[in-house]
């Protein structure tokens, strides 16, 4: 956990907006793991520590760009590679880290 949060300061601090919404939208979708995820803008924003009128207009880019689907209280991931390919790094990377900690032990012999 303290990885993974390091990493995500980083990314708050480093990365733009767009590629950290990204980020923060594959996350949640793994983590439910399902498409529609329950948003509203104004949460999102709060998440990414900027203004509700920047997340309309990251949501709004990323919609034409035909990787998600708005509707009212929802967001819904229609192109999940896409949307890895505009995340920043850091999605891969905490990615990685929770699979190799996760990873099966080897069998006893």
């Amino acid at each position: 956990m303290l990885a993974h949060t390091f990493q995500l300061l980083t990314c708050n601090a480093v990365h733009p907006v767009e590629a950290r919404c990204c980020r923060w939208l594959l996350m949640l979708r793994h983590q439910l793991q399902q498409d529609t995820l329950p948003l509203t803008h104004e949460f999102l924003a709060e998440m990414l520590g900027v203004q509700r009128s920047t997340v309309s207009v990251v949501i709004r880019t990323l919609q034409t760009a035909g990787l998600i689907r708005q509707n009212r209280g929802s967001i819904t991931v229609t192109d999940w590679e896409g949307l890895e390919e505009t995340a920043c790094e850091c999605y891969g990377r905490v990615m990685d880290l929770y699979r190799r900690l996760l990873r099966p032990a080897p069998a006893a012999r």
